[in-house]
């Protein structure tokens, strides 16, 4: 069976063929380089199926991450990571590209968003690591770079490194490197952290938040906290789903919700998803009057990605295979751990989020309700925080549960 899922525009059907994906595949290839990275967003929202728990990642910070590591990767290992994270085939010029927008979203945060982006690279001291990598590394990614002795004091690094990622991330994110995970082995830890703070352009009233039902799944149903607000925002609906954007205060950012429509299935249409789709509706949503009933919502999570990443392309670089000869002159290396913590507060005033992602990477020894139209997020919902230039997506995830407090 052919299932076709009309996505504003998309007309993208869950199952292609082969000539169909190549197609989409050169499309998402051409788009501008922001843009582009969030075809990884949706790669990897499909590989993380939804359950019952309220899910957030950061795509931007597991991308800037491995676009570190990604410097020092050669061969087969770095086309492989190309294809995964949709980077750049050659890196003339696209460690330079990144750091320019990692630029530009300082730039765009100005003095309405709280945003820090911040990269911290920690080496073995005494091994045989290239100048040229650091140098790219921290011209590129405005990276500290920390020498240190894994073999010596890991659990004191260990601490330094999470402390780092608690002060970076305003308190948000601790122990995101756990007991263990640093070995006798270690020689590299890439951390990206990024923290948001982005208040409402027009704040939500307290006292119009009122407790209401929310339905999880059929037959199911608890009580949360909706915020209501009547406004202009701009909007698409079909019959499939409904698109709102939320704008932060100053213009530059903000939060779409999409809504699956009553009787369709969140996995069915965040499935028909990706870069093309995602880009088409950003320009398909237009200012329209709302009455908004978006409940107030907390989501922290935390995974490991070396599986993930390998099931979805990027083999080399966990195994003996793996080259990333660009960070010492020889094939000695590889990836151990990809971990990744993020966390999200949605409430009247605004949204908090922050995230970090860790690279590990060890030697070779292991492996008037009529005037408006309602926009009540009652059941299950994605949300994706992105910049207004670029539609590059910071952060996303899923809403099943409003009344769920997570403890990850």
């Amino acid at each position: 069976m052919i299932l076709i899922l009309i996505t504003g525009g998309c007309n993208r059907r869950i199952h292609q063929s082969a000539a169909e994906d190549e197609q989409r595949e050169m499309a998402i290839a051409a788009m501008a380089f922001p843009a582009r990275n969030n075809q990884f967003a949706f790669d990897l929202l499909h590989v993380l199926p939804p359950d019952k728990e309220n899910f957030v990642v950061s795509p931007f910070s597991i991308s800037a991450a491995m676009a570190m590591t990604y410097a020092g990767a050669r061969g087969e290992t770095r086309e492989q990571m190309a294809r995964v994270m949709h980077f750049e085939d050659e890196d003339s010029g696209f460690h330079k590209q990144y750091g320019e927008y990692l630029d530009e979203l300082d730039l765009m945060a100005g003095d309405s968003i709280s945003l820090n982006i911040a990269n911290g690279l920690w080496a073995q001291q005494d091994y045989h690591f290239l100048d040229s990598f650091f140098d790219l590394i921290e011209s590129a990614y405005d990276s500290r770079t920390f020498m240190v002795d894994f073999m010596a004091d890991r659990e004191g690094i260990r601490q330094n490194i999470n402390h780092w990622v608690y002060e970076e991330t305003a308190e948000n994110i601790d122990d995101l490197i756990r007991r263990g995970v640093l070995t006798a082995d270690t020689r590299l830890v890439l951390v990206n952290a990024i923290h948001f703070f982005g208040p409402w352009m027009e704040e939500f009233e307290p006292e119009l938040t009122r407790e209401d039902n929310f339905f999880p799944s059929p037959g199911e149903q608890s009580q949360v906290n909706y915020m209501i607000q009547r406004d202009t925002f701009p909007y698409f609906e079909d019959e499939n789903m409904q698109v709102l954007e939320i704008p932060y205060a100053g213009g530059k950012f903000s939060m779409m919700v999409i809504l699956p429509s009553e009787g369709i299935e969140l996995a069915l249409l965040e499935e028909s998803l990706d870069a093309l789709c995602f880009f088409r509706l950003t320009r398909r949503v237009r200012p329209a009057a709302i009455e908004l009933l978006l409940p107030r919502f907390e989501a922290r999570s935390g995974v490991d990605l070396e599986e993930t990443l390998a099931s979805m392309g990027m083999q080399n670089a966990f195994t003996d295979y793996a080259d990333f000869s660009g960070m010492t002159g020889q094939a000695d290396l590889k990836i151990d751990k990809v971990i990744h913590q993020a966390m999200i507060e949605v409430a009247e005033k605004g949204t908090e989020a922050a995230a970090a992602t860790a690279v590990v990477a060890i030697r070779k020894t292991a492996p008037g309700q009529d005037e408006y139209h309602v926009f009540n997020a009652n059941r299950p919902f994605l949300f994706f925080i992105k910049d207004n230039q670029h539609q590059s997506i910071l952060f996303a995830g899923r809403v099943m549960d409003p009344a769920m407090k997570q403890d990850q």
